[in-house]
Protein backbone atom coordinates (compact mmCIF):
# COMPACT_ATOMS: atom_id res chain seq x y z
CA UNK A 1 0.00 0.00 0.00
CA UNK A 2 1.32 3.44 -0.94
CA UNK A 3 1.74 6.28 1.53
CA UNK A 4 -0.93 9.00 1.40
CA UNK A 5 -0.13 11.39 -1.41
CA UNK A 6 1.21 14.82 -0.49
CA UNK A 7 1.66 17.12 -3.52
CA UNK A 8 5.17 18.41 -4.18
CA UNK A 9 5.88 22.11 -3.86
CA UNK A 10 5.02 24.37 -6.78
CA UNK A 11 8.66 25.52 -6.87
CA UNK A 12 9.99 21.97 -7.29
CA UNK A 13 7.33 21.09 -9.86
CA UNK A 14 8.11 24.25 -11.87
CA UNK A 15 11.87 23.62 -11.72
CA UNK A 16 11.38 20.04 -12.98
CA UNK A 17 9.11 21.19 -15.82
CA UNK A 18 11.59 23.91 -16.83
CA UNK A 19 14.47 21.41 -16.87
CA UNK A 20 12.37 19.12 -19.08
CA UNK A 21 11.54 21.95 -21.50
CA UNK A 22 15.18 23.04 -21.69
CA UNK A 23 16.48 19.46 -22.17
CA UNK A 24 19.06 20.01 -19.42
CA UNK A 25 21.02 17.34 -17.62
CA UNK A 26 20.01 17.37 -13.97
CA UNK A 27 20.98 15.84 -10.66
CA UNK A 28 17.97 14.93 -8.57
CA UNK A 29 18.60 14.79 -4.84
CA UNK A 30 16.30 12.08 -3.53
CA UNK A 31 14.65 12.07 -0.09
CA UNK A 32 16.58 8.89 0.84
CA UNK A 33 19.91 10.73 0.35
CA UNK A 34 20.76 9.18 -3.02
CA UNK A 35 21.19 11.07 -6.28
CA UNK A 36 19.91 10.38 -9.79
CA UNK A 37 21.49 11.98 -12.85
CA UNK A 38 19.97 12.30 -16.29
CA UNK A 39 17.62 14.31 -18.52
CA UNK A 40 13.98 14.84 -17.65
CA UNK A 41 11.89 13.80 -20.64
CA UNK A 42 8.42 14.53 -19.24
CA UNK A 43 6.51 15.58 -16.12
CA UNK A 44 2.84 14.61 -15.74
CA UNK A 45 -0.01 13.76 -13.38
CA UNK A 46 -1.68 10.33 -13.45
CA UNK A 47 -3.45 8.08 -10.95
CA UNK A 48 -3.67 10.98 -8.49
CA UNK A 49 0.12 11.44 -8.32
CA UNK A 50 2.84 13.41 -10.12
CA UNK A 51 5.56 11.64 -12.12
CA UNK A 52 8.57 12.29 -14.29
CA UNK A 53 10.45 10.26 -16.84
CA UNK A 54 14.23 10.47 -16.51
CA UNK A 55 16.66 9.29 -19.19
CA UNK A 56 19.74 7.84 -17.54
CA UNK A 57 22.63 6.71 -19.75
CA UNK A 58 20.84 4.02 -21.80
CA UNK A 59 17.58 3.61 -19.92
CA UNK A 60 14.44 5.52 -19.01
CA UNK A 61 12.96 5.50 -15.53
CA UNK A 62 9.60 6.74 -14.21
CA UNK A 63 9.92 8.44 -10.82
CA UNK A 64 7.24 9.51 -8.33
CA UNK A 65 7.88 13.21 -7.62
CA UNK A 66 7.30 12.69 -3.90
CA UNK A 67 10.62 10.78 -3.80
CA UNK A 68 12.56 13.88 -4.96
CA UNK A 69 13.85 16.36 -2.39
CA UNK A 70 15.29 18.96 -4.79
CA UNK A 71 17.32 19.63 -7.92
CA UNK A 72 21.00 20.30 -7.38
CA UNK A 73 21.38 24.09 -7.25
CA UNK A 74 24.23 24.28 -9.77
CA UNK A 75 22.00 22.71 -12.42
CA UNK A 76 19.10 25.10 -11.81
CA UNK A 77 21.20 28.07 -12.91
CA UNK A 78 23.04 26.42 -15.81
CA UNK A 79 23.00 28.53 -19.01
Amino acid sequence: MRDPYVPVSCALHSALELAALQHKSVVLQMRDGSQMKGKILDVWTADGREWLKLRRTHQEQVIDLTLIDHLQESFLHEH
